[in-house]
């Protein structure tokens, strides 16, 4: 604590603060002078009227600081939650991208495996990759291309039964073969001498 002395309206005032000599002083000079300006508007007012007034007027400037600093404190304070839930949507946007970017390498590594694979359908014919994947959402939504498959595959077993060599053969061995009703059209010989007896 120091002792400063300061004038003010003419009367001399020795001051007790934790402030500094300069910093008291210029409260001091500036108090003085709000007094001096009240006094020149109000010249009828005493100096103690012009004294109370002034510290009304400083009561107010120091209510209405007050009230812009909670002002200012709710701003921020909404600032900062505003901040806080901005940076937690932008922590879960970054998850879910990450999420989908994992998703979309993963779709695109099957889709290249698929791609890759040569698979082979019962004709000999290369399957490609979107034969495949309609294939996966048929059998997704409940279509299934069995039938058809089926089918193919029992064209491919005729085929095959028809050009073998026994097939062949057999077409052939039929083809000679006489007719119903023909001369000596039994296929059968035998001799009946015996039932003349």
């Amino acid at each position: 604590m120091a002792t400063y002395k300061v004038v003010i309206m003419g009367k001399e005032y020795v001051l007790t603060s934790e402030e500094n000599k300069d910093y008291t002083e210029r409260l001091a000079a500036a108090l003085d002078k709000r007094i001096k300006d009240m006094r020149a508007r109000f010249s009828s007012l005493s100096i103690t009227d012009c004294a109370v007034l002034t510290a009304l007027d400083c009561m107010d400037e120091l209510g209405q600081a007050n009230r812009n600093i909670d002002n200012i404190r709710t701003q921020i304070k909404d600032y900062v939650d505003d901040a806080g839930r901005a940076r937690n949507q932008a922590t879960g946007a970054q998850r879910e991208i990450k999420i989908l970017k994992e998703r979309v390498e993963q779709l695109e590594k099957e889709l290249a495996e698929r791609t890759n694979f040569s698979a082979m359908n019962n004709v000999g014919e290369a399957v490609s990759a979107e034969d495949i994947l309609k294939g996966d959402i048929k059998a997704a939504i409940g279509e299934t291309s069995e039938p058809e498959a089926v089918h193919a595959e029992n064209n491919a077993q005729r085929r095959s039964i028809q050009d073998s060599p026994y097939m062949r053969s057999y077409e052939q061995a039929m083809n000679k073969r006489p007719a119903d009703g023909a001369a000596g059209g039994s296929r059968f010989s035998g001799n009946d001498q015996g039932n003349n007896k």
